[in-house]
């Protein structure tokens, strides 16, 4: 029999203690310690999502299209260019290769760069300077404008790992985060700030910043002009019209908000336990009908919201190539009943698994 050496065991590493239960709360929103938190939450979640943006922008045959023509240009004028320098299929080959990569590499750099930088970190700041910018506020109200809303942290061993809210405004909601333009003529300039006379060198100073006001003048006035010109040839007006974020609610409507789990503590469920408490506080606030919108980056949302809580499709509106907006609706009286019936069969099982526990020890 062949002897099997058996290493020492540390006992000094070991435990025969249980492993630690996870201790999950879900509690209203506090600002003084939650608003930090739950803006991480917002921002990390969507941020995340950037790959995701970038794909969906590979799979437009328009983008695809501009990558091509630019790498075939660049690959069919480079033996051209080799063989005027005299240089041998070798280097030849090389430099095809190089092109290669540098269009692929530098496109998909530029992709990532662009969409972070202009299309997620637009969708971030839309939520950071509006409700999020005080998410008791908004929800919830103040005292001389009370609202049906609320906030709420889902927190696990004490650390906000989640976040949901309600929202229920009857009137339309304007985002802030937009701010409106201003035309070239009406642009504070740059030589009457204070600092300039405060300078040092005041006539240099001076000099830079009239330059500075004349080549935006230049600059800005053209697209004024141009905008001027378009506006004038289809008759329209160039109105600067307030954007709305969020359309107005009828007082039996209000709309799911700010849906967040950590990125580290997704797939368990937690989602579940954030949507069921709107529901419930829907009910009890005598609401009938909650909306939840949803971008083309949050189809899983999509799923869990149709799948697990019985939200059917409404509509779906385009704002722009790339991006989409999806409304969802839950009637809320109906998903009570059946909430109600899953907690009277579930009462059921138990009480019967109970009784017959008792009968087996009379066996």
């Amino acid at each position: 029999m062949t002897s099997v050496k058996v290493g020492n065991i540390d006992t000094s590493k070991t435990s025969t203690d249980p492993t630690p239960k996870a201790n999950i709360g879900l509690r209203p929103y506090f600002a003084e310690t939650d608003k930090k938190y739950v803006q991480y939450l917002f921002y990390s979640t969507y941020f995340n999502q950037v790959p995701k943006a970038v794909l969906l922008r590979l799979q437009s045959p328009y983008v695809m299209s501009i990558w091509l023509i630019i790498y075939g240009y660049l690959i069919t004028t480079m033996p051209t260019i080799v063989s005027n320098m005299g240089w041998g299929k070798e280097i030849l080959y090389a430099v095809q290769f190089l092109v290669t990569l540098t269009v692929v590499g530098v496109g998909l750099i530029l992709l990532l760069w662009y969409t972070d930088k202009f299309d997620i970190t637009q969708r971030v700041m839309e939520g950071i300077e509006n409700d999020l910018k005080e998410p008791d506020l908004y929800y919830r109200g103040t005292p001389d404008d009370i609202r049906k809303g609320n906030f709420w942290v889902l927190t696990l061993n004490e650390e906000v790992v989640g976040c949901i809210g309600l929202d229920q405004n009857i009137r339309p909601v304007i985002d802030h985060s937009v701010q409106p333009y201003v035309r070239a003529s009406k642009r504070p300039k740059a030589a009457d700030m204070p600092e300039i006379r405060q300078a040092k060198w005041k006539t240099i100073a001076l000099i830079m910043a009239k330059l500075d006001d004349l080549i935006r003048l230049v600059l800005v006035g053209s697209i004024d002009l141009v905008n001027d010109l378009i506006c004038k040839v289809k008759g329209t007006k160039d109105e600067n019209k307030e954007k709305v974020l969020f359309e107005a609610h009828k007082p039996n409507e209000a709309s799911v908000r700010r849906l967040a789990v950590k990125l580290e503590c997704q797939g368990h469920g937690l989602s579940t336990v954030l949507l069921k408490r709107v529901a419930f506080w829907a009910h009890a606030q005598q609401i009938e009908y909650l909306y939840a919108d949803v971008d083309e980056l949050q189809s899983h949302t999509a799923e869990i919201l149709v799948k697990r809580h019985g939200y059917t499709f409404v509509s779906k509106k385009k704002l722009g190539y790339f991006k989409s907006k999806s409304t969802y609706r839950l009637d809320v009286k109906l998903w009570m009943s059946k909430e109600l019936e899953r907690r009277a069969e579930e009462k059921a099982v138990e009480d019967q698994l109970k009784e017959d526990a008792e009968l087996k020890e009379y066996e």
